[in-house]
């Protein structure tokens, strides 16, 4: 960030006044000729006040530049009128014809308006004080060219000025451009790992609430077939321990993406064709699970949200259903749109479903991702259902 000086009156301001003084004084007092050129009835050494003023008006050039060009053009043209210097009388006005372009103000945001007044006002100082210039009692007569060359370099003060302020107007307003640009990078940022975590924990809900849920099943088989059948339970052992290590597995590729020095498997996403072996993991728990998938080819964000909202109902019918439940999937096409329909005639929750549960939402933000919809919600028969819709992409529509 580069460091600007902010100029404020002050110590500035009176060493401006005093140069401006002085320099109004040296030039009057070296300038060709004599002092009787001043008009008889004005006293010589009024040209100091008259200087003094000239400087002590400037130092309000910031908080009044408007009144401060009047006061100096006045003083000017009357400095000229009685004879002064050319260059000594004009000074100040140069300098507070640049003070007003440069800093003046304009209320309500009428920055035309008010640039058009200040070039008026300016103009108008230029061209009082080249006819000053021609007064009878000026010093010398310094004919059209050399009058159109004082008002010359009092527009051409006006001009630097204003040329000056839009320079730093512009390049502030680049400064404020890159610091809004630079907040919103922040912001979008911030608001990229907020999504990031919410898909991460997400995932992780999905993948460990599913695996744990099935763990848990084959552990009570396991439990309820130590006394009645001792052999079947090592196949329940066998599973759990399938189970674990693909929860492990998958919970690495998701967590992989938080270790930037870790790379992570490049195994692809579940999909539909890995419905069948989640499915028969639940059959082998004991849920008695029917599966009916239309063949179907689906961009592989919709896969997965198909997927993940079938493993998250599965593993919530192993919640609340128990693993005596009866569950049917079915997933079809209609009207270039996929229909995936969960149903189940177990207990279902114990009282009303919350649509804030982890898991609901979770599959609610999936399906909303690709502009789907999904209802879950008590069956009128006994059970609980979850019912999504995805639209596909034109593309991907029969």
């Amino acid at each position: 960030m580069v460091a600007v000086r902010v100029w404020r009156p002050g110590w500035v301001a009176v060493d401006m006044a005093v140069d401006v003084a002085v320099g109004v004084v040296a030039a009057f007092a070296t300038a060709h000729g004599s002092w009787d050129s001043v008009a008889g009835w004005l006293p010589h050494m009024v040209i100091v006040p008259l200087a003094l003023g000239q400087g002590l008006l400037l130092l309000a050039r910031r908080r009044a530049p408007m009144a401060v060009l009047a006061g100096t053009t006045l003083l000017g043209v009357f400095m000229l009128a009685v004879g002064y210097p050319n260059g000594s009388s004009i000074f100040a006005p140069c300098c507070a014809a640049y003070a007003l372009a440069m800093h003046g103000r304009y209320a309500g945001g009428a920055e035309l308006a008010g640039t058009l007044r200040s070039a008026a006002a300016v103009l108008a100082a230029a061209i009082a004080l080249a006819v000053a210039s021609l007064a009878p009692g000026a010093r010398g007569n310094p004919g059209a060219w050399g009058s159109f060359t004082l008002g010359a370099l009092v527009a051409a003060s006006g001009v630097l000025g204003y040329a000056l302020r839009t320079r730093r107007d512009y390049v502030a307003e680049l400064r404020d451009r890159a610091a809004r640009l630079e907040a919103e990078e922040g912001e979008r940022a911030a608001r990229a790992v907020v999504d990031e975590r919410l898909r991460i924990a997400r995932e992780l809900h999905d993948v460990i609430g599913h695996s744990i849920s099935l763990i848990a099943i084959q552990s009570e088989a396991a439990a309820r077939s130590a006394r009645s059948d001792p052999d079947a339970v090592p196949a329940y052992l066998s599973r759990i321990s399938a189970a674990s290590r693909q929860a492990l597995a998958e919970m690495r590729g998701v967590l992989a993406v938080l270790r930037p020095d870790a790379e992570a498997e490049l195994s692809p996403q579940p999909g539909l064709e890995q419905l069948g072996e989640l499915v028969a993991s639940l059959r082998a728990g004991g849920l008695e699970t029917q599966l009916e998938a239309e063949p179907m080819h689906l961009p592989p964000g919709i896969a997965l949200a198909v997927y993940r909202i079938v493993q998250e109902s599965l593993t919530n019918v192993l919640k609340h259903a128990g693993a005596d439940a009866k569950t049917s999937v079915t997933i079809i096409r209609s009207a270039g749109t996929v229909l995936v329909s969960v149903h189940d005639d177990g207990a279902g929750p114990k009282g009303q479903a919350s649509s804030t549960a982890h898991g609901i939402v979770g599959m609610r933000e999936r399906a909303a991702a690709y502009g789907g919809t999904l209802r879950t919600g008590a069956r009128p028969g006994g059970g609980f259902e979850v019912e999504a819709s995805i639209p596909l992409p034109e593309q991907e529509a029969p």
